[in-house]
This record gives structure tokens, C-alpha cells and sequence, in this order.
């Protein structure tokens, strides 16, 4: 008997906690992207980073950046036109993130898939004595080349990776 009462019980709030957040649209001249903000996280767009920040955990950050067409420069072929996404992921992974993330190292990598679309990640440390946690996704759709970077202290990581996994996983784009 108990255990149908919890059983009801939790039936009946998952779809308050599921309402509870909401779905966020920024539009392009050209395309537009939604993901589902998580309760308690707030955004913070300046132009070329677009962030969205945890109130409740601290230093628990996720930045979305989106390139049309991205271009290298005159000693780097085109990162997006003709590379693959292999050889950009490798690119932003060397040269981009480690000036970012000082004292970035790689910990785990792979594939994923984000808005149906292949993506590639890769989970680091960083952080003078590599006491932040990272994981980096990136994946081309669009004609536009999809950044999705999240970061938090170590010791938090784990309790914020199913809130970030939960925005990837909820991440759409579409031409407008």
C-alpha cells in the first residue's frame, strides 16, 4: 500500500518538476536554436557567448557558441568548410580550449547525438591545480558549426552533468 502511495505521489509531481522549466528560443537572421532552460539557471547573452548560469550551483556554466561557415586562418584549412568534424573537434581541442581552460587535460572523449545530428565531446580538467571540470560538445548542422561547453568546480561536476547532459539532450536547431 505504501508503496503505491509514492508510486501515485510521484506520478503526480514528475510533470510539476517537468513544467517547471522552460523552453528557450534565440533566433539568427538565419536559423534559430531552442533548448530547455533548467529551473534555477538564468541566461546571459553578450553577443558572441551565450551563457546560462546555475543559481544554486555555484560556478556551474554552460556557453553555446555558433559559427556560420566557421573559417581558419591562412595557416589552418577552413575549420568547418572542408574538414570534417573529426578534424575541427581535434582543432578546437589543441589550439582553442587550452586558451580557455589553462591547464586543460583531456579525460575522456566520444560521440554523441545532439538535435539528431553526430557530435563529438570531450570531458577535461583544468584550472591551476585542475580543480575544474569541463566538457566541451561540438557538432555541425546547418551549415553552422554548434560549441556547447559546461563547466564546474570538480567537486560539483557530478551533481551538475545529468543538468547539463538534460540541456544537450533538449538542444534544437532549425533554419527560420
Amino acid at each position: 500500500m505504501i508503496y503505491r502511495i509514492l508510486l501515485l505521489f510521484s506520478l503526480s509531481v514528475f510533470p510539476l518538476i517537468s513544467f517547471a522549466q522552460e523552453r528557450v528560443v534565440v533566433t539568427d537572421p538565419e536559423i534559430k536554436f531552442s533548448y530547455i532552460l533548467p529551473d534555477g539557471w538564468e541566461v546571459n547573452d553578450d553577443g558572441y557567448d551565450y551563457r546560462i548560469t546555475a543559481k544554486s550551483l555555484e560556478n556551474a556554466v554552460m556557453s553555446i557558441t555558433y559559427l556560420e561557415g566557421a573559417q581558419g586562418t591562412e595557416n589552418f584549412e577552413s575549420v568547418g568548410g572542408n574538414q570534417s568534424l573529426q578534424e575541427d573537434f581535434l582543432f578546437e581541442i589543441q589550439y582553442i580550449l587550452p586558451e580557455e581552460f589553462p591547464n586543460l587535460k583531456a579525460e575522456e572523449n566520444g560521440t554523441t547525438t545532439i538535435d539528431e545530428t553526430q557530435a563529438r565531446w570531450v570531458k577535461f580538467s583544468y584550472g591551476t591545480n585542475g580543480d575544474k571540470t569541463g566538457i566541451f560538445y561540438m557538432y555541425q548542422k546547418l551549415n553552422q558549426t554548434f560549441k556547447i561547453t559546461a563547466t564546474s568546480r570538480s567537486g560539483q561536476f557530478e551533481k551538475a552533468k545529468p543538468i547539463f547532459t538534460s540541456v544537450v539532450n533538449s538542444f534544437k536547431a532549425e533554419m527560420r
